[in-house]
């Protein structure tokens, strides 16, 4: 099972660096490296050249985005499946490869398989061991810890380059519901992750990305699925979740209609 490790980079010579050192340190050997760069005007081709007998491919060119050069990438692949490891993000150790495919094949073959999330902070991101529909609308899974079939991306498409921030979770919602692809949880954790990336923010123009993202998705069901999703989001949503049907959820009820009284009050004061 051979594995295409894909990074992309723009102007972020440090982290991609850091990206570079825990590809090629690893003592599973049976992947090629390719390298994205889009047209760095800091000191990033230098550092790619340093390493360049240790990548496969690599190429620095302008591109329209981040989704375009991971298309590149996959475009240049030539594995089973795909890792894409952006510049800043780096595998755990030199044995992170081996590990994972040492558990791989304990496993039944498996569209895409993925792990929990350990961000840069040290914080801990669990993802369910089964992966739902639901689970993907509210809060997705990581690309960097995800090895995803290339042929998905041969016979279903490659990432939306229409969309500049949530393109991946796109493809993840399309392969659980419409193409009804398998998702296998593994135990072995892939990679560190910067949770200060432009996916990461919860930008206006997120927002905007996400609805269009559900009517890609789900067409005329997107309306439904939006309200359910504000639904799901809604404080009262999940203070019940949580509480049931108890007493100390109608204190907490009446506490937090209280404070929004409060904060609307305070809200129309400095307005004035």
């Amino acid at each position: 099972m051979r594995l295409s490790i894909i990074t992309i980079n723009k102007n972020n010579s440090t982290g991609l660096e850091k990206t570079i050192k825990s590809v090629i340190c690893q003592n599973y050997t049976d992947f090629e490296y390719i390298v994205i760069d889009g047209a760095s005007n800091d000191n990033s081709v230098e550092i790619i050249k340093r390493f360049a007998d240790k990548i496969d491919y690599w190429i620095s060119e302008p591109d329209t985005g981040i989704y375009n050069a991971m298309n590149k990438g996959i475009r240049k692949a030539q594995g089973d499946y795909c890792l894409f490891l952006n510049s800043g993000d780096w595998l755990i150790s030199s044995e992170t490869l081996y590990n994972v495919f040492a558990e791989l094949n304990d496993l039944i073959p498996s569209d895409i398989y993925y792990s929990d999330r350990i961000n840069s902070d040290g914080t801990l991101r669990k993802f369910p061991e089964v992966l739902s529909i639901n689970y993907l609308l509210l809060y997705s899974i990581s690309h960097q810890n995800s090895l995803i079939r290339r042929s998905l991306f041969l016979e279903h498409g490659f990432y939306n380059e229409n969309l500049h921030i949530c393109s991946d979770t796109e493809f993840f919602l399309f392969e659980i519901w419409k193409y009804k692809s398998k998702f296998t949880y593994i135990k072995t954790n892939i990679s560190i992750f910067d949770p200060y990336g432009i996916g990461s923010i919860n930008s206006p123009e997120h927002r905007v990305e996400n609805l269009t993202m559900y009517q890609n998705v789900f067409g005329e069901l997107s309306e439904s699925i939006i309200k359910y999703i504000n639904y799901c989001n809604n404080p009262y949503w999940r203070i019940i979740e949580t509480y049931g049907n108890t007493r100390l959820l109608n204190i907490l009820l009446k506490s937090y209609r209280f404070l929004i009284i409060k904060i609307n009050k305070l809200k129309r004061l400095f307005t004035k």
